[in-house]
């Protein structure tokens, strides 16, 4: 699956990922709109597109060691999009 980068962030948190940073990465693309969110409780912030135009996005909340080290995001966006990607590792609220 080909996902394009989208230059906006979530609106609220739907859920949870519990995956390594790497994995995000590997999957989805370096933090894309980490600049955009909120610098005091955001340490990497991505948001993206699938060609079908399903958005979803994926943030480090209030996590302030190294970045490498994070394992849980939250996430929001198109849950089917999520599910796809991320499969048991994503669970929703």
């Amino acid at each position: 699956m080909k996902l394009k980068d989208l230059q906006k962030v979530g609106s609220g948190k739907d859920g949870n990922l519990k995956i390594s940073y790497k994995q995000v990465v590997e999957k989805v693309f370096e933090p894309n709109v980490t600049e955009l969110d909120d610098p005091d409780k955001v340490g990497a912030s991505w948001g993206f597109k699938d060609d079908n135009g399903r958005e979803a996005f994926i943030w480090a909340y209030k996590f302030y060691g190294d970045i490498n080290d994070c394992n849980t995001f939250s996430v929001s966006g198109d849950r089917g999009l999520l599910k796809e990607l991320f499969a048991d590792d994503v669970e929703f609220y």
